[in-house]
């Protein structure tokens, strides 16, 4: 393997020997794409762990409270509103919000336009520890991207949007929605 392979080239090689007839170039985008998405993963969760103020546990909390922090005042949206912008089911956005409001971040309290649900609300300390932080957490986002220009950022953003925006569509919500249930 040379210093511009990687374990991914490898296996394509592998899989064109051993059966030539299969097209395995989906196979390296998406490989790549999964490792990616662990990577960035785990350098997020390491930065987290060391940041000073309020500690969050994981990346999964840190995105309910950007998603509340990007909102704007006064920081709050329903359960709903949250799973909407991430990629949580309900089990798994409660079993955050609890965390988060045991340690201090989060406020809820039931809902003032809908009793049936609740309002999650940033406390004014996350507001505070998240406004210190946001320069750091933007700076330390593009240097995971620095071996990419700006030309490079807007063509790969672009192209995943592309695959995004077709793979949610052939989601059971989404045929289900279409069909109007």
């Amino acid at each position: 393997m040379t210093a511009d392979e990687d374990a991914i080239d490898r296996a394509a090689g592998e899989w064109a020997v051993a059966c030539p007839r299969l097209d395995a170039s989906p196979s390296q985008v998406l490989a790549r794409i999964q490792r990616l998405g662990h990577l960035i993963e785990d350098a997020q969760n390491r930065r987290l762990r060391r940041r000073p103020g309020m500690v969050v546990a994981n990346l999964g909390d840190f995105d309910v409270l950007r998603a509340l922090r990007r909102s704007g005042p006064p920081y709050a949206l329903t359960p709903t509103e949250l799973r909407r912008g991430m990629l949580v089911s309900a089990a798994g956005l409660t079993g955050r919000l609890k965390r988060l409001e045991d340690e201090g971040w989060i406020t809820r309290a039931a809902s003032p336009a809908d009793g049936r649900s609740s309002l999650v609300r940033l406390t004014p300390e996350g507001v505070a520890d998240l406004d210190r932080d946001l320069d750091g957490h933007f700076a330390f986002e593009s240097d995971l991207l620095k071996s990419l220009g700006a030309e490079d950022r807007e063509t790969l953003a672009a192209g995943l949007r592309e695959l995004v925006v077709d793979l949610e569509s052939r989601t059971p919500e989404a045929r289900r929605a279409a069909r109007g249930e």
